[in-house]
């Protein structure tokens, strides 16, 4: 198969689900393209995450035309001729299906929102209806709904009265590797360092700094060190820096995962997720996950099971608190939550699904067309 994925979101969550998939389609002999849009959290490395034989074309997808954007994408698509076409977060998924109308008949589209826009709980009713309604508009072209999570694909029934295809998120075996190797618990217990409590993402307001914040202020700081990892808005960083928050900016993924395996604690302060590569990794990793109770981390965690689920920021503060000190509690979590990660997230799962419902699709698509031809 050939396969373009469209990703505006270089970052995070969203760019290590394409790189896991685009690598693996390749490794496993596929065309595969990603064209790409950068933003100023995009990693410098980028090409390095990326199997050698994925061809990355770049594409700036947020400017001052976007008539412009959406002919040059659509001149990318037709002359790479795709047999599946898939488009990663709300604005992506917006631009590919607009620029691909009436073109391409025979490529299957797919759309992979990674926490769709209207889910957003920091707007209103009415700017929710609006993100819907350009969801709307963009279904003027057929395309696959694929929700990371039962949440993401509740709101998309919801709101468009559409079906979607749940294929979970998954991490790749590298970050598995890690967590394997991990030796966690003894080693703490009674140690006189500070205990870390991290957190990985963007300083914005979906990611609630401001309540990460809020319970850092409840420690002591000779007792337990919170830190974030990433950067954003200038504001919310200084908020938290003013509370003692250690904020390391952008780094490399292998830091990235190194920082999460040092910390005691991953703390998710969300205030609502698709469904959060971070929060897979830190279990996989075996690093105990404290998670707010928002849609997408309800979807990854199970409650005093997998990781704990709080409401306030005085509950997060009680369960970190009794984390720390139960070794027991502590360890029954972090290995259940592997447990869990090495199946329930595996690579080998999420390729499985993802390569079954292109050929599904595709099939889809070449009978219907064999039919209209008869």
């Amino acid at each position: 198969m050939r396969v373009v994925h469209v990703i505006e979101s270089t970052a995070t969550g969203t760019l290590a689900v394409v790189s896991t998939l685009a690598t693996r389609l390749a490794k496993e002999g596929h065309e595969v393209y990603v064209i790409y849009s950068e933003r100023e959290e995009t990693p410098n490395n980028l090409r390095a995450m990326f199997h050698s034989d994925v061809v990355l074309q770049h594409l700036q997808m947020k400017g001052p035309s976007l008539a412009h954007i959406m002919s040059v994408l659509r001149q990318q698509l037709i002359r790479l001729n795709p047999d599946i076409v898939h488009m990663h977060s709300s604005f992506a998924g917006f631009l590919g299906r607009m620029a691909t109308l009436f073109a391409l008949p025979s490529t299957a589209l797919l759309y992979s929102p990674h926490c769709i826009s209207f889910a957003r709980r920091d707007i209103g009713r009415l700017k929710r209806y609006c993100f819907a309604a350009l969801e709307w508009l963009a279904c003027l072209k057929s395309c696959t709904y694929v929700g990371c999570s039962e949440s993401e694909c509740a709101a998309i029934r919801r709101y468009l009265r559409r079906d979607a295809v749940l294929v979970e998120n998954a991490i790749d075996r590298a970050v598995g590797a890690q967590g394997d190797t991990r030796l966690r618990g003894a080693e703490k217990v009674g140690s006189t360092k500070r205990r870390i409590i991290a957190t990985v993402g963007g300083i914005r307001v979906q990611k609630n700094p401001q309540l990460f914040a809020e319970i850092a202020r409840s420690f002591d700081r000779d007792d337990a060190e919170f830190v974030w990892i990433g950067d954003g808005d200038a504001g919310l960083r200084r908020t938290l820096e003013d509370a003692g928050v250690r904020v390391t900016g952008w780094l490399t993924r292998a830091d990235v995962i190194e920082t999460v395996v040092q910390a005691d604690i991953y703390l998710s302060t969300a205030s609502w997720e698709g469904m959060p590569i971070s929060l897979i990794e830190a279990m996989t990793l075996g690093t105990p996950v404290v998670a707010s109770d928002c849609p997408g981390n309800i979807d990854t965690i199970r409650h005093n099971s997998t990781g704990v689920l709080y409401r306030t920021a005085a509950e997060a503060t009680s369960l970190i608190q009794e984390m720390l000190t139960d070794e027991k509690f502590r360890e029954d979590l972090s290995r259940r939550a592997q447990e869990e990660a090495r199946n329930r997230f595996s690579e080998d799962r999420f390729f499985n699904n993802i390569e079954l419902l292109y050929s599904t699709q595709l099939r889809s698509i070449r009978e219907g067309r064999a039919v209209l031809s008869e």
